[in-house]
């Protein structure tokens, strides 16, 4: 076998178009190679092959995700868990009635980042969800909370595209950015702590979109500038409407979107929910961050969820190695399209 070292990892060059010759990834030849560059690109050298240890791999079935993964098994229903009491926390936070996945979201969870570092769309991405192609992929000893926020924000942005109301882009970006902190340690669930570095950043340092702007859905998200960091600003807003004024904000909110989808504007709606105008608004949420702490929410998992009814089996080779072929086309796809104008 022939194989390249350097002081950071091997890379199976020889191995892995060895196999890609012999037709182990697939009838495409050329979409094989494709893989296999986009990986080196990507990882610089794998550290290891993707397809090491196929007998290790088992599918575990949940009520609303389908797992396929190589971690010990305990560590898999651990992270299962964690994501099935996510989601619950999360249909209940966006007021969507409770509803059976069609297809559910499949999670990719490796053992341990060596083992995941061939399907990072780029080195600094500790787990992602895309939701247009439905999957997860993580490893089981990630980064604890940083980890998991990527996740957590964009299944916020997967269930609130379930609605069937209009939902403003503040509001949808202000709440996934609030479960990025999400915690379940214990029994014991914490949704929208505040993260200290956006809280103080916001309160001392950010320049604020007008507020008419920001409400009326005119912000550009995609924005470079940190100055105007609409993300934060709207966590800021939502973190307000969440835990301001104890549970009246919250009443409050739910009336200004029901007046939304039956045509009111939104400083019509504002006023005749919240008695504010724009700019008085946001006086109301700088003055909210001014405070000493923040209230977050906090409850026990028996409260959200039932107990957990999971199906395991283990896969044959196979079977393993067109699931991971199948996500090794995915991460290619995705890639392409990040990388198109």
């Amino acid at each position: 076998m022939t194989y390249f070292q350097n002081s950071r990892s091997t890379c199976y060059i020889g191995y892995i178009f060895a196999i890609a010759a012999r037709g182990r990834w697939g009838k495409d030849l050329a979409l094989s190679l494709s893989l296999l560059c986009c990986l080196l690109l990507v990882t610089g050298c794998a550290p290891l092959h993707p397809f090491a240890n196929l007998e290790e791999w088992q599918e575990i079935q949940t009520t609303n995700f389908t797992f396929y993964t190589n971690a010990e098994e305990q560590e898999a229903l651990d992270i299962a868990t964690k994501l099935e009491v996510f989601r619950a926390v999360a249909l209940t936070i966006t007021t969507i009635p409770p509803f059976v996945e069609k297809r559910p979201v499949r999670v990719y969870l490796f053992k341990n980042r060596r083992s995941y570092a061939p399907f990072q769309p780029s080195k600094n991405m500790a787990g992602y969800f895309i939701p247009e192609m439905n999957f997860i992929a993580l490893p089981a000893d990630g980064r604890g909370v940083s980890q998991f926020s990527t996740i957590y924000h964009e299944y916020i942005h997967y269930l609130i595209s379930k609605s069937p109301h209009n939902i403003p882009r503040w509001y949808n970006e202000g709440l996934a950015t609030m479960a990025e902190t999400f915690q379940f340690v214990d029994g014991d669930i914490k949704f929208g702590e505040p993260e200290r570095g956006r809280w103080r950043y916001m309160e001392q340092q950010a320049k604020w979109i007008p507020m008419d702007t920001f409400i009326s859905d005119q912000t550009d998200y995609d924005h470079k500038d940190r100055d105007t960091h609409a993300h934060s600003q709207a966590w800021a807003l939502m973190h307000y409407f969440f835990y301001g004024d104890n549970t009246q904000n919250f009443v409050k909110l739910e009336r200004y979107l029901d007046l939304l989808n039956n045509g009111s504007s939104y400083d019509v709606a504002l006023m005749s929910a919240f008695g504010l105008t724009p700019e008085e608004l946001l006086e109301e949420v700088k003055n909210y961050l001014s405070k000493s702490s923040l209230l977050y929410g906090r409850l026990r998992r028996e409260d959200v969820t039932k107990g957990d009814d999971y199906q395991t089996r283990p896969l044959g080779n196979d079977e393993a190695k067109q699931i991971i072929q199948d996500l090794l086309e995915l991460v290619l796809a995705f890639r392409k399209n990040r990388s198109t104008p």
